[in-house]
């Protein structure tokens, strides 16, 4: 079918099946694209809300890193291991954590547990039209442009197939890889005592952290939520804090708050210096929640060279719109931007892809992709900052977006607009998650005056 462009979207969570729905919504979409695949490594949709379970069993190693100065290599053993960890719970709620005409069910919890996401993403998946081919249970092994036929060769890991395809979507997350910032001696303690230093991405529940003194590294919305939960078993909490805590006033009264970590002394007594010189003795754990880098491991090109995709994985490059790679723009990459709706920023994107890719609307050149990739640069900067957005720049973004499919709304998926309600809600859902924190930190301390630990808190 020559002409009839082929399309792989890599991932079926959230981002994946967004802009799975929007291109097959778009006119004949049935007709136009030769195919449309989406490729996932897990038994089902859902991507990282499919819970692992039990993570007593996975190995979590340290080592140098080459790529990035400022962090150590993490790796592990479980290829399809979630972050999503027991009682884990949206910090977004239920009236904005969906997609467009499709509410969680009325008895959803404000805040949806994991498992209400699951249930959600997996019902959503139906919707989709039945010429989308879902590829379960299959991992992709390499990906690689071959610029004699300038087609994509995508390898599974399973059948070792090679398929070619026009266009290829990365909608598989950025949660895999977890991001551990270098320190002086961190090395060293890992290596004399490798179960006492972990990562969120490794956290399930509160049972091995029992009569512990722990450390948290970072005060984000998961290094919150954590020290909540191990406030009813952990003989005492030291949160290292580099900034302002993304929820004040929930947990500083519980734990012992302190500046950035710059060195660890496993040798004398288990020990940390703070950058102001405050030494903090006696840890028995150590638990990184500093969030995760970028990453593409089954990517083969474009990963080299002065316009390489990746570099330290702080963040990736020559993106227009945060969404296609200007060097080719065959290659479209889903959802990297940070402290987002994830759900309505899927559709937004996809609503332009879609268009893009059916050929109804037309990219700029790339001259003027370059441009307007350079003044992006210019307000967000050149690192990690590029992609995170928050105080209701997601918002702005996905209302750019729109703009950009103007005259083409009567036909195809059009994702909302985000009016004044939605706007309003968004400024709201802040202080409603710390309203449920505040909740949940008495739940806690009432936990452990009872000799239980965290378990789920039914929600009104």
């Amino acid at each position: 079918m020559s002409g009839v462009p082929k399309v792989a979207i890599i991932g079926a969570g959230p981002l994946g099946l967004g802009f799975a729905k929007a291109i097959a919504a778009e006119p004949n979409a049935k007709n136009i694209f030769g195919s449309i695949d989406v490729y996932e490594r897990r038994p089902q949709a859902g991507g990282l809300w499919n819970h692992t379970g039990d993570k007593s069993k996975v190995t979590f190693a340290l080592s140098e890193s080459k790529a990035n100065k400022n962090a150590l290599k993490v790796t592990d053993n479980d290829p399809h291991l979630s972050p999503m960890y027991k009682h884990t719970e949206t910090n977004i709620v239920k009236d904005m954590m969906r997609y467009k005409d499709y509410p969680l069910p009325a008895n959803s919890n404000t805040f949806p547990n994991r498992s209400e996401v699951l249930n959600y993403l997996l019902d959503y998946q139906k919707t989709i039209p039945d010429f989308v081919n879902f590829k379960f249970n299959t991992k992709v092994q390499s990906l690689l442009k071959n610029t004699d036929n300038n087609k994509w060769e995508l390898k599974t890991a399973e059948s070792g197939e090679t398929q070619n395809y026009d266009k290829v979507i990365l909608a598989h997350g950025h949660f895999d890889t977890p991001f551990v910032p270098k320190a002086e001696g961190l090395l060293n303690w890992f290596n004399k005592d490798p179960t006492s230093v972990s990562h969120a991405k490794y956290y399930n529940d509160v049972e091995k952290f029992k009569d512990q003194k722990v450390l948290i590294i970072g005060n984000s919305a998961s290094g919150i939520d954590i020290s909540t939960q191990l406030l009813t078993v952990a003989k005492g909490i030291v949160m290292s804090c580099v900034g302002e805590p993304m929820f004040k006033g929930v947990i500083e009264d519980s734990t012992e708050q302190v500046d950035r970590v710059i060195k660890y002394d496993f040798e004398n007594n288990r020990s940390v210096t703070t950058q102001s010189g405050k030494v903090i003795s006696g840890i028995d754990k150590i638990l990184f929640c500093t969030g995760y880098l970028y990453e593409v491991p089954f990517l083969k090109s474009y990963i080299s060279g002065p316009k390489s995709l990746i570099t330290d994985g702080s963040h990736l490059r020559y993106l227009y719109k945060q969404l296609f790679y200007i060097p080719d723009p065959s290659l479209i990459l889903a959802g990297l931007p940070k402290s987002i709706i994830p759900f309505p920023f899927a559709e937004a994107q996809g609503q332009y892809v879609a268009r893009i890719l059916s050929g109804r609307l037309q990219l700029p050149s790339t001259e003027d992709m370059y441009a307007d990739y350079e003044r992006e640069v210019a307000t967000r900067g050149n690192g990690s900052t590029f992609h995170i957005m928050g105080n209701l720049k997601d918002a702005q973004y996905c209302n750019d977006m729109y703009e950009l499919i103007k005259g083409t709304e009567n036909e195809g998926f059009v994702a909302n607009f985000w009016d004044e309600q939605m706007m309003e809600l968004r400024k709201k859902t802040g202080e409603i998650k710390k309203s449920r924190f505040n909740v949940l930190v008495k739940y806690a301390q009432g936990l452990r005056e009872q000799g239980k630990p965290f378990v789920a808190l039914k929600q009104n």
